[in-house]
């Protein structure tokens, strides 16, 4: 089992209880509300990376919408919202290096077309070694393929994986709540695809 160190920087708490992750309901703009999963995804992966090299904490709501504005505007939905991996992959490029913070971004796309779609180890290992180099990971689900997965064309944080005699299992927050899937269930059955965003060298 693999998964990142302090999930508690990522934790928010509200009205005395902790919250798993950020939320896009939190931006203000209802087009924010509704497109937002991209951004609100990279500012956790930002935050984490701050908190470690900068000592900057975020844990209150207030302080997870400060960073959340910040990362909207260097990772700016489009039209049908932030769907590809490179487009979130760019945007915490340019803002890690305004900010003076040290690390690699990098995508993996899967693209809807199954003979072209990395394989299940390549897509574990780039999974695997985000997560030892203890960062969330960013997960662009398109189509959830039957999985356990809330939402289709969605961003969600990865915070931890573990091989099972039955397959890779991995658990993603959203909403507050952590959802476990088979990722090789996902990358078999899923329509559209989608991608992950690691951050390593941190």
């Amino acid at each position: 089992m693999v998964e990142i160190r302090h999930p508690d920087w990522v934790t928010i708490q509200e009205n005395g209880k902790d919250v798993l992750g950020y939320n896009q309901e939190w931006y203000p703009e209802k087009r924010q509300k509704l497109a937002g999963c991209g951004p609100t995804a990279g500012s956790m992966m930002a935050a984490y990376i701050e908190r470690r090299q900068q000592g900057r904490k975020v844990e209150t709501r207030k302080e997870a919408l400060a960073i959340m504005l910040d990362i909207w505007k260097y990772a700016t939905p489009r039209m049908h919202g932030l769907y590809k991996t490179r487009w979130l992959k760019e945007g915490l490029t340019a803002y890690m290096q305004e900010r003076g913070l040290k690390g690699k971004v990098e995508a993996l796309p899967i693209p809807s077309i199954r003979l072209l779609a990395p394989k299940l180890p390549k897509v574990a290992a780039f999974i695997r070694e985000g997560l030892e180099a203890d960062c969330p990971i960013g997960f662009l689900n398109l189509h959830s393929g039957g999985e356990p997965i809330p939402y289709h064309w969605h961003w969600m944080p990865l915070v931890k994986m573990e091989e099972r005699d039955d397959g890779i299992y991995c658990t993603l927050w959203d909403e507050g709540t952590a959802h476990v899937f088979n990722l090789g269930n996902w990358l078999k059955h899923t329509k559209f695809g989608g991608g992950f965003v690691r951050i390593t060298n941190s």
